[in-house]
């Protein structure tokens, strides 16, 4: 296990990821209020990772340049860290109480920090906006930070609404039961996407909030 850390660090550094500026939000709770002000402008030709971390992890290493590697990778992703030596090696260990995202260009980084961030005990939420809600002149901000659950039958209307969900850039997973699917679905972290026009805009809200999403004020 401590191999595959060090392989999928190594590639993203290797990539640069760490290089680039991702762009990093933080939500606390779903009754928090949001205020539009606090987000960047987002670049949708990415993806974006949200990642939490609950409770505290801890790592053993026996190499002290590995452990610094990974205490200096945990670090940039905004965790609380401590450091302790016990019997001839190195603890570190680390948290991330609140749901943090992260913004990376290509699919290949995604994945790669997908893997390293599982493998380092984050629970990762991972989600990619289609293009056909990339742009327009109005936008759109929801979030879902608890899975939600529901039943499917394999109808028509259910795949379609699949579909816009991993449109949207939420997290889907699906699994069947007899001749029935449960369907969850998830996105923790605060997420705007574009519509044509207003119309068009307070129709999505309506859904989102129908589908049980957390949804922003809407401003022209």
């Amino acid at each position: 296990m401590k191999r595959l850390f060090s392989v999928c660090v190594a590639g993203i550094v290797s990539l640069g990821c760490l290089s680039s500026t991702p762009v990093w939000s933080q939500q606390t709770d779903a009754h928090a209020g949001h205020n539009h002000g606090d987000h960047a402008d987002h670049a949708h030709g990415g993806e974006t990772l949200a990642f939490v971390l609950p409770e505290w992890k801890t790592m053993h290493f026996e190499d002290a340049a590995k452990a610094q590697q990974h205490l200096d990778m945990v670090t940039k992703l905004g965790c609380e860290v401590k450091q302790g030596k016990h019997a001839g090696h190195i603890d570190l260990s680390y948290r991330c109480p609140n749901w943090k995202s992260m913004e990376v260009k290509t699919h290949a980084l995604a994945e790669q920090w997908l893997g390293w961030l599982k493998g380092s005990g984050f629970d990762v939420s991972h989600g990619h906006v289609d293009a056909s809600y990339a742009e327009g002149k109005e936008s759109v901000e929801f979030r879902l930070i608890k899975w939600k659950s529901v039943h499917g039958n394999g109808s028509e209307q259910e795949k379609q609404f699949v579909d816009r969900l991993t449109r949207l850039g939420v997290e889907v997973a699906a699994e069947k039961h007899g001749n029935h699917s449960d369907i969850r679905y998830r996105s923790p972290v605060w997420r705007d996407v574009h519509v044509a026009d207003h119309s068009a805009a307070e129709q999505l809200m309506a859904w989102l909030k129908k589908s049980g999403f957390e949804v922003a004020e809407h401003k022209h």
